[in-house]
This record gives C-alpha cells, structure tokens and sequence, in this order.
C-alpha cells in the first residue's frame, strides 16, 4: 500500500522480522524488530533499552513505530521449544509410572538410589 506521495506506508510480511544478535564477548543482546507484536512486548519489558524507534512520518496518524532496536540483558533472553505431546503406548505409559514412583521413593543413602 502506498499514500498520495507514492510512500509505503506499512512493510510487507517478507520485510517484517525480529532480528536477535549476541556474542559470548557481550554482556548485553541486540534485538531489531519490525514484527508488531514483538515490539509490543519489547516496550512493555522493563529490562529492554530502546535505542532507537523507527517511525513511518508519511503516515503521520500511525501511533505505533515500524521498527524498534534496542538492548536486553544476556540473562533475560530464553528461548523455548514448542511443547509436543507424546503419544505412549500402554506399556510405555505403565513404565513411565513405575519410574515416578521410584524417583519418587524416600531413600537412606545416596548411594541407595543409584
């Protein structure tokens, strides 16, 4: 989409995209993002330094910045996997039981355990 001037006025899907830079030598990761609702969660995060929001001035009515970059702490950063449910057979569930419940038995010793 394009105003009066021939602008674009928002990114394209391919042009909107969270970028997260760090090395072991930093103390501190670099995220760019142009994806809303990242940036949403960015400027909530107390923990995140803006250094800098990129706003679209041809379209002057949009309240939201296109782009956002900025710092995080190292330690504030997790990444997590989809959480995927296993399928278990009877069998498989009933060993995965008795497992429990010998995790789950009190024991004397350390060595008693193992």
């Amino acid at each position: 989409m394009k105003n009066k001037n021939n602008e674009k006025i928002y990114l394209t899907s391919p042009e909107r995209e969270t970028i997260i830079s760090w090395s072991d030598d930093d103390e501190k990761i670099f995220i760019y993002s142009s994806q809303q609702p990242m940036i949403r969660k960015l400027r909530k995060n107390k923990l995140f330094e803006l250094k800098e929001e990129h706003f679209n001035k041809s379209y002057a009515c949009y309240p939201s910045p296109i782009s956002v970059e900025g710092y995080i702490p190292k330690n504030a950063l997790t990444i997590r996997a989809k959480i995927t449910k296993r399928k278990l057979t009877e069998e498989q569930k009933k060993e995965v039981g008795e497992r429990l419940k010998k995790g789950r038995e009190p024991w004397k010793t350390p060595t008693e355990r193992v």
